[in-house]
């Protein structure tokens, strides 16, 4: 049977993915629209929290803050969303999750309309916010899989990643023309009106039983620590978390806390040309996926294009963090993106391949809780660090060396992951 499965995979990836007959499959094809319109509105959310925070006075510590107290839920809830994803009804957790962000955002919306907001505001609304992401970001994630045949699960990936560049596309260059007209709180209506879709989108949703259906539920402490052994004891994808946690820390979070400082600041972006900008990492991760779905058949050493990809987008940070003019932090922003399409594609792949689906959802909330509750951690501590040796230039590029020391480190010290797939 295992060698049927084996062989069915085997012909799936000897082919290009044709992401038609993926679409075709209609569960598929709504989670994939859903998510789609959720990253739009990540792609310039963040971003627009940051340049808010910037218009109302703060500084470094105060935007790592605020990305702190946004991660903060996820840090708190990523876990026992977990063990919900493997036993509950994922559809209501995907309802209120999307209805829980419409309702945080059209709040934020009003008040920067009527002139109300403030930094003490904007962390709260921080917090909501992040709350109800922490709730539908693992359960989006722990789904897939059983939406789709084994076989066609890279695809299913590599197709949901494309969404997601075009996504980081489309929503930097869709906010720079709206807040030209409306102003940043523009780049928030817009918000409002994308989460509206989506949850329109997610309504007809219909999603298959729990692989642990049937089965008797254990406490929650025992059910999240049934996720936790597997990952500590499965020396190949407790690596790749790792990898996911360091690159998280020392890439992410400095993006996420000093991209805006550095674009509007050093590189000399306005407010519209800094979110277009965004768009260009956007475009170099597309392409690069474009290519994983074209050419998947060939990438048979998953595990060593991974760590090849860290090592080039932590070089290209450690350059993009000392642009001085807009041309130079978009070209640079492309070259990170052309690596980040590696990233994106096969972190996910690398994991979710090599998770029996009874943890899956544990497993992938951990992933959500290194991808979304550690990154507000990390901005935080970027975010003082960058005051203390007041230079966000310099701590962006520090990060990125010490993320290339570390994916070296694994790259030569685990030779056992680079083929992996």
């Amino acid at each position: 049977m295992r060698s049927d499965r084996d062989g069915a995979k085997l012909a799936g990836a000897s082919e290009g993915i044709r992401a038609a007959d993926l679409l075709r499959i209609r569960p598929f094809r709504l989670l994939w629209l859903n998510s789609f319109l959720f990253i739009l509105i990540q792609s310039t959310q963040r971003f627009a929290f940051i340049t808010l925070a910037l218009d109302l006075g703060a500084k470094s510590d105060i935007n790592g803050l605020i990305l702190f107290v946004m991660g903060i839920p996820a840090l708190l809830i990523s876990l026992p969303v977990g063990v919900m994803s493997d036993h509950m009804n994922r559809r209501t957790l995907l309802l209120v999750s999307q209805t829980g962000c419409l309702a945080i955002t059209l709040l934020i919306a009003t008040m920067v309309s009527a002139g109300t907001m403030s930094v003490d505001w904007l962390i709260v609304s921080a917090v909501v916010s992040g709350t109800f992401i922490a709730l539908g970001t693992p359960v989006r994630t722990a789904i897939l899989p059983s939406l789709v045949p084994p076989e066609k699960l890279v695809g299913a990936i590599a197709v949901s990643t494309v969404a997601t560049n075009i996504a980081m596309i489309l929503g930097p260059a869709s906010a720079w023309p709206v807040i030209a007209v409306w102003g940043l709180e523009g780049a928030f209506w817009l918000q409002v009106v994308l989460y509206l879709v989506g949850l329109v989108v997610l309504l007809p949703l219909s999603l298959p039983p729990s692989a642990n259906a049937g089965i008797q539920r254990q406490s929650l402490k025992l059910e999240i620590m049934g996720g936790l052994s597997f990952v500590r004891g499965h020396e190949a994808v407790g690596s790749f978390m790792a990898l996911l946690a360091a690159s998280t820390v020392f890439m992410m979070a400095p993006w996420i806390v000093l991209g805006p400082q550095i674009a509007e600041q050093n590189a000399g972006a306005s407010e519209g040309e800094a979110f277009a900008l965004v768009g260009l990492l956007g475009i170099g991760q597309f392409l690069t996926s474009i290519l994983i779905m074209r050419f998947n058949h060939r990438l048979v050493r998953k595990g060593l294009w991974f760590m090849c990809g860290l090592c080039w987008g932590s070089l290209v940070q450690t350059a993009l963090g000392q642009s001085s003019t807009p041309w130079m932090m978009g070209l640079f922003l492309f070259m990170w993106g052309l690596g980040g399409g590696l990233y994106i594609n096969l972190n996910q792949t690398l994991i979710q391949n090599n998770t029996p689906p009874h943890v899956m959802g544990r497993v992938m909330a951990l992933h959500s809780l290194l991808m979304s509750g550690l990154a507000p951690a990390g901005a935080l501590l970027i975010g003082v660090i960058a005051r203390r040796v007041d230079s966000a230039p310099l701590t962006f590029s520090g990060a990125g060396l010490v993320m290339l020391a570390t994916t070296l480190m694994f790259l030569g010290g685990r030779k056992h992951l680079h083929g992996l797939a």
